[in-house]
């Protein structure tokens, strides 16, 4: 507690010392003082706020990266400390930028002050604010005080769901325990592999006992200071701030829209899937006409179905899909995957990651002890050079993909590191991880893995297309309702919708009802299940993941029509195209200095989020399974399961 207060002090004093006395010497009827409006003072601003909060970012990144690859409370104390001194530096710069009247600056400078300090508000909330904080000017100083303090509280929880997250194992009745990942007995491994129902149900429950339950009243913390500091920032609340990100009027309208728009493709996948589970596990499990049950969909919390594809197989006997026995024949290692998925990028004509990225990645799971977070990450550094994946890699296709995805990040990073601090980033948020989609699935093509010797010659066969097309809809149609619930659920959750203590509750209700999946095991009021997920728990919003999955194939789409490929849009593989790699740089070198509009528009031609090239690409995968569906006579769509009928 006392080291808390004393980096509260040592904020709140870097904010008065960054505000200046001027600032305490204004009053209340001040409000109306001119601003300045040399345009020159504020590049010249910016040009020392871009480079200071470049040193910082780094010096942050350095001590989180510690701490992510080895848990410890030094680590963990390390790295809140600087991200402290940056969230002072962030608000005293960002009242700094507030001091200029910006009415007749260029579009540039003005998109710039509007980034200062990571506050990107609305043009009307930001000059909202500008003329509250003004009007508060002799008090500001406590404000920020107020904010930092705050900030800290927030930092240290979730550092502590961080912790839980990164230490959670399942421990089984003959006294060994399994982590989440990195290793050959960890939980994503029985997921991947095990049809053994009780023992993925004992560890779908054991995960949330043991982590789920002790974020709760964390988690608890976390959305209300979260909605303080989103009020301080002139939001109603942290769903309005995260809503804001994405610069699209009415923002939960336009994303439920894409949801009812898919949902028809949807349907027939789910119908389909749980007939297959039905016939695998039985009717003891499954109801052919409820909810599937979320521990039979391949991974910890039913978010791909990738794992459960040789369960549901179209056409079984087939050309393989699944390069995995032949990775693993080859002698294919975690590096050398790595090593492949750079040649990918080059062979497009775009940028190879430094030599540093093969010294200081975690591209496998430590064998040292450390407690390490496994989930994969890219991490850009902010100094121009620095470029690292964090992720505790196993042989087989799934991490090939995940590689392909992680190292789309670092691409874009790379592509855009000569850009101011505040443009450093995608678009927006569904960018960045459509990018790194969007070459998983170029990869995954059979004629891609025929190029890279994967797989044999491809023979062309319209059953193979459909293996290869329900295949890829597991990493990304399927997903669509489970992101959107995922943030749906913390909406309302932010906007103060749900009754104490039934938080969980609700959170099943929309599961069951927009994405047909129940919990295995009746929840109690102890239970808080979203946070077990690494993205809530850490503080990652779900559409960025959402928008990402409509913008992939938008961006598959142009990029195969750069490359002249001619066919059916699912059969492109644009690898080694100069002209597509080309197109994808144009966008990915802009970063967040134009409105996302404009970037999309820069690939594809379109200025909105459009959902037909998805529903383009899946045309036949939708048209088989609607027929296989009533040749079986499955049910579209599901009934109340018990616990909400």
């Amino acid at each position: 507690m006392r080291r808390v207060v004393l980096l509260c002090l040592l904020a709140c004093l870097a904010v008065v010392v960054a505000c200046g006395p001027k600032q305490q010497k204004r009053h209340v009827g001040d409000i109306r003082m001119k601003k300045n409006d040399n345009e020159a003072d504020a590049i010249a601003f910016l040009e020392r706020y871009n480079t200071e909060s470049s040193r910082l970012l780094n010096k942050g990144i350095i001590l989180d990266w510690a701490y992510n690859t080895n848990i410890t409370d030094a680590n963990a104390e390390a790295s809140t400390a600087a991200s402290l001194e940056l969230q002072a530096f962030s608000l005293a710069s960002f009242n700094e930028a507030l001091e200029f009247d910006s009415t007749n600056f260029s579009e540039d400078t003005q998109r710039q002050l509007k980034s200062v300090g990571a506050k990107q508000l609305p043009e009307a909330e930001q000059q909202t604010l500008s003329e509250v904080l003004t009007l508060l000017r002799g008090i500001f100083t406590n404000i920020l005080c107020i904010e930092m303090h705050v900030q800290i509280i927030l930092r240290q929880i979730l550092s502590n769901m961080s912790r839980i997250y990164g230490s959670g194992q399942v421990c089984w009745e003959d006294g060994q325990c399994s982590v989440l990942e990195g290793t050959e007995d960890s939980l994503s491994t029985l997921f991947a592999t095990s049809t053994d129902e009780p023992k993925l149900r004992y560890a779908w429950e054991q995960w949330r006992t043991n982590v789920g339950r002790p974020m709760k009243p964390y988690y608890e913390q976390y959305v209300e200071l979260k909605n303080q500091l989103a009020v301080i920032r002139n939001y109603t609340d942290y769903g309005h701030e995260m809503r804001s990100r994405y610069e699209i009027d009415d923002f939960e309208l336009s994303m439920e829209e894409i949801y009812n728009t898919t949902l028809p493709y949807y349907l027939e996948l789910h119908a389909y899937v749980r007939r297959k589970l039905y016939d695998t596990y039985g009717p003891e499990v499954v109801d052919l006409e409820g909810p599937i049950p979320a521990h039979l969909l391949g991974d910890m919390w039913g978010r791909f179905w990738n794992n459960i594809y040789n369960l549901t197989e179209p056409y079984p006997g087939l050309q393989s899909v699944d390069p995995t026995p032949q990775m693993v024949a080859q002698g294919y290692t975690p590096e050398r995957m790595f090593r492949q998925g750079d040649a990918f990028y080059q062979s497009m004509g775009l940028k190879a990651v430094p030599d540093t990225f093969y010294e200081l990645s975690m591209i496998e799971k430590p064998q040292d002890g450390r407690e390490v977070v496994c989930h994969p990450t890219a991490w850009d550094f902010f100094d121009g050079q620095d470029y690292r994946i964090k992720m505790c890699t196993v042989v087989s296709f799934d991490d090939f993909l995940v590689i392909h995805h992680e190292m789309g990040h670092i691409q874009y990073f790379m592509q855009y590191s000569d850009l101011p601090t505040v443009y450093r980033d995608g678009a927006n948020d569904g960018f960045h991880e459509a990018i790194g989609e969007l070459m998983s699935m170029a990869v995954s093509t059979p004629k891609h893995l025929e190029t890279i010797g994967l797989i044999d010659e491809v023979v062309e066969n319209p059953d193979l297309d459909i293996n290869f097309l329900l295949k890829t809809s597991f990493g990304s149609l399927s997903t669509l309702p489970f992101h959107y619930v995922m943030d749906l659920w913390r909406w309302r959750a932010f906007r103060g919708e749900y009754p104490d203590n039934q938080w969980n509750d609700e959170f099943w209700k929309l599961k069951e009802s927009l994405v047909g999946v129940k919990a295995p095991v009746e929840r109690t009021p102890e239970d808080l299940d979203p946070p077990a997920l690494f993205h809530i728990s850490g503080d990652y919003d779900m559409m960025r993941y959402f928008t990402r999955t409509i913008l992939q194939f938008q961006f598959f789409e142009s990029l195969c029509e750069a490359s002249g490929h001619q066919g059916p849009i699912y059969k492109c593989d644009f690898s080694g195209s100069t002209a597509a790699g080309d197109r994808l740089a144009a966008l990915l070198r802009m970063g967040r200095s134009k409105p996302w509009p404009d970037a999309l528009e820069e690939l594809t031609g379109q200025r909105e989020m459009d959902v037909n090239p998805l529903l383009n690409y899946f045309a036949p995968l939708y048209n088989w399974l609607q027929t296989e569906n009533k040749r079986l006579n499955n049910k579209i769509g599901w009934k109340p399961s018990n616990s909400f009928a």
